[in-house]
């Protein structure tokens, strides 16, 4: 199952219309620093870009060589069929950042639809600076491609299964899951080129929504004492209810990514989604604030992915997320329209969208847009506030 128009609504939609370290040499002061005993760190100040960088129309385009020998060490930065990753930056007006997470599928155990190549920071949504009312608009850019269809978490270089390969594909070839060599390599970028954002917005959709939660505490690294808002748009954390071996030994034993889950938080995963992972981070470190946003009935990630019904994921959706905000109620609040559609932060009016199941901007709950509500978890107005769609609590 290669690219096909389930996969096209994870990649950019461009084309469609207390915790960390006191720096990033690792000195410990606050609550992450078992993930980074455990590995989490481990690839940090490991690599650099091949190239100046070049600059295209504002964005900076950094490119890490790809070595003769893929299996050479230290294991740098890759996508998926051992092409070169990128890293795109663009400065702004502004003296904060957004970290913006790309998606585009994934591939686990036999199953296998990812994006393969880096792309290009697209200039639409939250990424276009002319778009009016965008609270981001004059902020630096850190993006991230997603090529590797590891949630930006693997470090595992293995046989891809015929899946992979297409309808009726048969030959094994190797796959380069290096999600956590690309998101080092990339904030090593970020730190370079911004160094001292006065606050972050860590962002991404669908993958990339799901890398965020990997990525939070190796942010907190770079950044020890930076306000970090996260927005996580369509990758909260929901996946197989009752099922925690499908996270544990498909997902991160099998991307060689246990190091993102606590080994003394056993109940981080135990009923098989990460969202106690995230009431673990958000535990841990008081200078954050997360924004939950997903589609009730999301049929790509339910339907394609997870392999579940929609209306089991409704079910779960609502009882996970309701749990954390009610744990966590002035961090954490949740997005939740009804529908089937997935991912808003890059098309700005649902009727750009096509047929392909996506959301918008201007997806709407009790009159607040997505647009509206970014912006209100940024200005800290009492817009921010939990919406669930009528019906659904």
């Amino acid at each position: 199952m290669r690219l096909n128009v389930l996969i096209l609504a994870l990649v950019p939609l461009a084309a469609l219309s207390g915790c960390g370290s006191d720096s990033a040499s690792g000195t410990s002061g606050f609550g992450f620093e078992e993930l980074y005993a455990q590995g989490l760190s481990k690839y940090v100040g490991a690599f650099e870009p091949a190239n100046g960088p070049e600059a295209v129309e504002g964005v900076k385009i950094h490119q890490f060589a790809v070595p003769d020998d893929l299996q050479a060490e230290p294991r740098g930065p890759l996508c998926l069929r051992g092409t070169e990753y990128t890293v795109d930056t663009r400065e702004g007006s502004s003296d904060e950042l957004v970290i913006f997470l790309q998606g585009g599928g994934a591939c686990w155990g036999d199953f296998c639809a990812a994006v393969e190549e880096t792309g290009s920071l697209p200039r639409s949504g939250i990424l276009n600076p002319d778009l009016a009312g965008n609270p981001v608009a004059d902020w630096d850019v850190l993006y991230l491609p997603y090529c590797d269809g590891s949630l930006f978490a693997g470090d595992v270089d293995r046989v891809l299964p015929p899946s992979a390969l297409g309808e009726g594909g048969t030959e094994e070839s190797m796959g380069y899951q290096r999600g956590l060599q690309n998101l080092t390599a990339a904030l090593d970028v970020g730190l370079a080129e911004f160094p001292n954002p006065s606050r972050i917005l860590l962002t991404g959709i669908s993958g990339g929504a799901f890398g965020t939660i990997a990525a939070l505490p190796l942010v907190r690294y770079y950044y020890p004492e930076t306000e970090i808002l996260v927005f996580n748009d369509s990758g909260v954390g929901v996946a197989k209810d009752g099922n925690p071996d499908f996270i544990n030994e498909t997902l991160l034993a099998g991307w060689n990514a246990s190091s993102l889950v606590p080994e003394s938080c056993p109940d981080c995963t135990s009923n098989g989604h990460a969202t106690r992972l995230i009431e673990w981070q958000l535990a841990e470190d008081d200078n954050f604030t997360m924004s939950a946003l997903s589609f009730s009935a999301d049929t790509l990630i339910s339907l394609t992915f997870f392999m579940v019904t929609p209306a089991d994921f409704t079910s779960w959706l609502l009882a996970e997320t309701e749990r954390t905000t009610n744990l966590f109620e002035d961090r954490y609040k949740r997005f939740i329209p009804n529908g089937a559609a997935h991912t808003t932060l890059l098309l700005e009016t649902s009727e750009g969208g096509g047929d392909l199941p996506i959301g918008a901007l201007d997806t709407e709950i009790a009159g607040v847009s997505v647009l509206d509500w970014l912006t209100a978890m940024i200005d800290g107005t009492e817009v921010w506030v939990d919406l669930v769609d009528e019906g659904l609590e």
